[in-house]
């Protein structure tokens, strides 16, 4: 039997796959110009895969909602600056820079935001509808 799922609990879901998103993406833009890593070579851009999840009488109630899939690299081509002087500048010259270009990280992050703010305001607006229904009820 599909037990009641409520808004707050799907909306607290999205919050935290927002967060996680702000997280990485915020990650991106301080390592935008990392040209070593600890593993070596230039940084790479990461991104959060959402996946939301249907409700269906088989579902498990905790895994209503969206979460993160998982953060995966992105593998499309380095920068390459030519800097020679540079510490990691390669036999001609060239500098790898990471592939993070901030113009689209600052839309994934205000998209991120308004996506964490519609879930606010979800959970405020099931909080005042309790509370209205508990009004109804006392009078």
């Amino acid at each position: 039997m599909l037990e009641a799922v409520s808004a707050t609990e799907i909306a607290v879901s999205g919050l935290k796959a927002q967060r996680v998103r702000m997280n990485v993406i915020a990650q991106n833009i301080a390592n935008a110009t990392t040209t070593r890593t600890a593993r070596g070579g230039a940084f790479r851009r990461q991104m959060a895969v959402l996946r939301g999840n249907q409700v269906r009488p088989t579902t498990d109630p905790e895994r209503f909602g969206v979460e993160v899939k998982r953060v995966v690299t992105d593998m499309s081509p380095l920068r390459l600056v030519y800097e020679p002087g540079h510490p990691d500048a390669d036999e001609e010259g060239y500098v790898e820079y990471p592939n993070v270009d901030l113009s689209v990280e600052m839309v994934n992050l205000v998209s991120a935001q308004r996506a964490y703010d519609a879930n606010v305001t979800v959970i405020l607006s099931s909080k005042r509808m309790r509370e209205k229904a508990l009004e109804i009820i006392q009078a």
